[in-house]
C-alpha cells in the first residue's frame, strides 16, 4: 500500500510545471536539465521518506530520490540540447544563431524556452505570437558565410559570439525582377532598387533590433508593388507579409490580383460569416453588418478598373486590406482556410 502511495505521489509530481527561468543563453537553457535533476531528487527523497512507514524511511528516501531524479530530469530537460540546436529565440523574439554543424542540428528553442523539432518556419508578430509561414520548409532559412543557420524572417540576429548582425536578408531582387539568392545586407528604395549595405531597421527603446517598414515588395511574378509593407522574402524570393496593413499580405497564399482569386476569398468570407452566424458565434446584428460590409467591398472591387481581369497593385492592396479587416472583425486571420 505504501509503495503504491509512493508511486502515485511520484507520478503526480510529473504534473508540476517546470521552473520559469529566464533563458539568456542556449547553455542556460540546457542547464535547466541539471537543475531539474537535483531539485527532483531532493523532492523525491522527502516525499519517499514521508509516505514510507516508520521502519522504511531510509528505503523510502532512496526510492523517492531515484524516482524524483528521473522526474526532475524529464521535467527540466528539453527534447534535445544545444549541441543539436540551430539556435534559439530570446524573450523579445530575436534569433540567436549557433555554430552547430548542419548535420547535427535537429531543432531550436522558441521564445518560451520550449524545444521545437526542425528549423523555424515563420515569425513572431507584434503581439509576440508565433505565426507559421506557408512557405516551404526548405525555403524557410539559410546558412550565413560562417555556417550559422538564419531564419529568412530574421532581419537581424545575434551570431554565436553574441554580436548583432543587422539588416540581413536571404537574397534580393534586381531591377529586372530577378531573384538573386544568397545572404546579403541592404534594402529597397521607393522604386524597387536594391541598396546594398543599407540597414533597414532600428533599435527600439529596449535596444532590440526592429525591422523598418519597406517601401514596397516584389510579387511572385517579379513585379514591384509600391506602398509601405512589413514582411520578408523566403529563400526562393516569395514575399511573406507580417501585418494586415495595405499590401502586406502573403504573396504565396493564393490571394493575388487575379479577379478569380479575390472572388474566391470573398466567397470564403461569405461562407465563414454565415457559418459563424449559424453556430452562434456572431449575433444576428453582427452577422448582418458583416455581410453588408462584404457586399460593399465586392461592389467597390467590381467598379475598379481591371486589365485582363486583374487589378493594379494599389487597388488590390486596398481590397485585400479591407478583406483583412473584415476577417479580423469576425475572429479570423489572413491565410486561415477553415470555416472554424
Amino acid at each position: 500500500m505504501r509503495i503504491h502511495t509512493l508511486a502515485a505521489t511520484l507520478m503526480a509530481a510529473t504534473l508540476i510545471p517546470g521552473f520559469a527561468l529566464a533563458q539568456q543563453t542556449c547553455e542556460q537553457r540546457r542547464d535547466n536539465q541539471v537543475a531539474g535533476t537535483v531539485i527532483g531528487a531532493g523532492l523525491g527523497a522527502l516525499v519517499g521518506s514521508a509516505v514510507a512507514g516508520h521502519g522504511d524511511k531510509t528505503t523510502g528516501a532512496v526510492i523517492g530520490g531515484v524516482g524524483g531524479a528521473i522526474i526532475g530530469n524529464q521535467v527540466g530537460r528539453g527534447s534535445k540540447d544545444c549541441a543539436h540546436a540551430y539556435g534559439y529565440y530570446d524573450n523579445s523574439g530575436m534569433w540567436h544563431a549557433t555554430s552547430v554543424n548542419r548535420a547535427d542540428a535537429s531543432g531550436y528553442y522558441d521564445r518560451s524556452g520550449a524545444w521545437v523539432d526542425g528549423a523555424p518556419n515563420g515569425y513572431y508578430g507584434r503581439d509576440g505570437r508565433w505565426t507559421t509561414a506557408s512557405t516551404s520548409p526548405d525555403a524557410a532559412g539559410y546558412y550565413d558565410a560562417n555556417g550559422r543557420w538564419i531564419p529568412a524572417s530574421a532581419n537581424g540576429y545575434y551570431d554565436s559570439d553574441g554580436r548583432l548582425v543587422a539588416g540581413v536578408a536571404s537574397g534580393h531582387y534586381d531591377t529586372r525582377g530577378r531573384w538573386i539568392s544568397g545572404p546579403t545586407t541592404g534594402g529597397y528604395d521607393s522604386t524597387g532598387r536594391w541598396m546594398e549595405g543599407a540597414q533597414t531597421g532600428h533599435r527600439d527603446a529596449s535596444g532590440v533590433w526592429v525591422a523598418d517598414a519597406q517601401p514596397g515588395y516584389y510579387d511572385q511574378n517579379g513585379r514591384w508593388v509600391a506602398g509601405p509593407v512589413e514582411g520578408y522574402y523566403d529563400t526562393r524570393g516569395r514575399w511573406v507579409g507580417t501585418t494586415r496593413d495595405a499590401g502586406a499580405y502573403t504573396a504565396d497564399a493564393s490571394y493575388g490580383a487575379d479577379r478569380g482569386d479575390i472572388a474566391s476569398r470573398e466567397a470564403q468570407l461569405d461562407r465563414r460569416i454565415r457559418h459563424r452566424l449559424d453556430r452562434g458565434d456572431l449575433t444576428r446584428a453582427e452577422g448582418a453588418r458583416a455581410l453588408r460590409t462584404l457586399a460593399v467591398i465586392r461592389r467597390q472591387e467590381q467598379t475598379m478598373p481591371h486589365r485582363r481581369g486583374q487589378l493594379n497593385g494599389r487597388d488590390e492592396a486596398t481590397i485585400q486590406a479591407r478583406l483583412d479587416s473584415l476577417d479580423a472583425s469576425i475572429g479570423g486571420r489572413r491565410g486561415d482556410r477553415r470555416y472554424d
